[in-house]
């Protein structure tokens, strides 16, 4: 009787154990809950810096610079040119580091402009990509820097240099932090057309190249070929645009002019740009 009785309390002494070290969790299953809640607050802020990206593509942006700006300087004399708005050298540059306009009859070594074009992308274009709330892909990051490149920085997001808000940013700006249909993104760039009051059509032409950047379609190696300036010189927008009967850009329901990114039209601009000579290469 004895023995049964210690027999059964043994047994019972072994299930009320099993039954505490089930109910109990056990550390693995802490630190498993607390990882799931980690990975959820993980993926709910996404952590990336575009300006750093920025600096890393650098060269393919560069290369880009090349194509829509060239290497155009007085073939006579070396000395820079007036590009209607100010004194230009080589890469589009318009500054010293110090912020000094250039100066009719100037002579930068080329070297110089392309260490001056570097130094511009660092201070003047790429912190502006702060105020995107969300990380973009490099074929994006190199878009919006040709545009800032090209129009600048406070004119697309509505900010200063110092960080102050002076403005409203621009339709283009909106669109792509919203994550908009890429296409729809890179029409809004028409929103800038217009130098001195009247339409720019070599602006408009520079949009194509910009937002066939942010759509992949151009990269630095394929354009590498190609004949820096030379997109410029078609007349016909049926090249880079949707038109009408008069042959003049179709607007959307906003106003924006909308680009036009089919395989006929890529391939036409390949084609038509091919370099000979003088290549984005070559002035690199």
């Amino acid at each position: 009787m004895v023995k049964k009785f210690v027999n059964y309390f043994a047994a019972a002494v072994v299930l009320f154990g099993m039954y505490l070290f089930m109910s109990l969790p056990t550390s693995c299953s802490l630190n498993t809950d607390k990882q799931d809640e980690n990975e959820e607050v993980r993926d709910s802020v996404e952590t990336f810096d575009n300006v750093a990206r920025a600096n890393e593509l650098s060269e393919d942006i560069f290369s880009f610079i090349c194509l829509v700006e060239g290497g155009i300087v007085n073939e006579k004399t070396g000395e820079n040119y007036h590009c209607g708005a100010r004194w230009t050298t080589w890469y589009g540059v318009t500054t010293t580091p110090d912020g000094k306009f250039l100066k009719k009859g100037q002579r930068i070594p080329k070297a110089t402009a392309k260490a001056w074009a570097f130094e511009h992308l660092r201070k003047h274009v790429y912190p502006f990509l702060s105020h995107f709330t969300r990380k973009l892909t490099d074929e994006q990051i190199i878009g919006v820097c040709l545009f800032i490149y090209n129009v600048g920085g406070e004119a697309l997001t509505g900010y200063s240099a110092d960080g102050e808000k002076v403005k409203e940013p621009c339709e283009f700006f909106i669109s792509v932090n919203k994550n908009e249909d890429p296409e729809t993104c890179v029409n809004k760039m028409t929103e800038y057309r217009k130098s001195a009051g009247k339409r720019a059509n070599g602006l408009l032409k520079r949009h194509w190249v910009q937002g066939a950047a942010y759509l992949g379609i151009l990269t630095a190696r394929n354009i590498s070929d190609l004949e820096p300036r030379k997109f410029y010189q078609t007349k016909n927008f049926g090249n880079y645009y949707w038109v009408d009967k008069e042959r003049e850009p179709q607007a959307d329901k906003y106003g924006f002019y909308r680009l036009r990114f089919d395989d006929v039209t890529v391939n036409t601009f390949f084609n038509m740009n091919e370099g000979d000579i003088v290549t984005v290469n070559s002035i690199k």
